[in-house]
């Protein structure tokens, strides 16, 4: 049966379950699609018959029904490192590697909002919120500077969906976030690589004039229908 499993992962659809990320209807489609799957059990078939279920409808079927496809009970922890562990981008692995206190506190994120808190961009708005509040503002220069040299390295010769995630995810939520804060966003330029610079330089220049992302989004519509006429 362990052919069936790369088109259902249960694993991850349990750990989305513990930390609250599936609704009791979600669960239901997820037993129907087990049994066309070939997996089988009392479980399985009772929670696949019903309808519009509540999760206190539900009692212990979810649990039996993950012991028939195989699985062991898990708890919030174990959770929380199923989800990082399923297509976490490499950017984010060497971040929480590279600094395992912004690992602690995106551990700590992730098993405190459910599973759906675990997007990639959401994990580098978190990374922003862990330089700026954590290094920065608490005077660690050193490490905030080595941030950005891990950054720098991450751009160098970076397909396009790491670049995107790096400016997207981080510069730019860097540019919004620390804008606010006592000392603003230019504080963190004294940091930057080559590379970073440019990304920075390009987010100031669509922002240029722009006071909320409506603003970038319409700008850069009317942009794309200028080009097509």
């Amino acid at each position: 049966m362990s052919n069936l499993r790369p088109n259902l992962d249960v694993e991850l659809l349990q750990a989305r379950w513990v930390l609250g990320g599936i609704e009791p209807d979600q669960l239901v489609q997820m037993a129907l699609s087990a049994l066309e799957l070939g997996f089988d059990g009392t479980a399985l078939r009772q929670l696949a018959g019903l309808s519009q279920p509540r999760s206190c409808d539900l009692g212990s079927l979810p649990a039996r029904a993950f012991e028939e496809m195989g699985l062991k009970a898990i708890d919030r922890e174990e959770a929380v490192f199923v989800l990082l562990d399923r297509g976490e981008p490499r950017v984010l692995a060497n971040l929480r590697s590279a600094f395992p206190d912004f690992s602690e506190r995106w551990k700590k994120h992730v098993a405190d909002w459910g599973a759906n808190s675990s997007g990639s961009y959401l994990g580098m708005g978190e990374f922003v919120h862990f330089v700026v509040e954590d290094l920065y503002e608490k005077g660690n220069f050193d490490e905030t500077r080595r941030v950005f040299q891990v950054l720098e390295q991450q751009l160098v010769g970076a397909d396009q969906e790491t670049t995107d995630l790096v400016a997207l995810g981080f510069f730019e939520t860097l540019q919004n976030f620390a804008s606010w804060r006592p000392e603003g966003n230019k504080v963190y330029e004294q940091f930057f690589g080559p590379l970073s610079r440019e990304i920075w330089r390009e987010l100031q220049r669509i922002w240029a004039g722009k006071s909320s992302l409506m603003d970038v989004i319409r700008a850069e519509h009317e942009a794309t229908e200028t080009d097509k006429s």
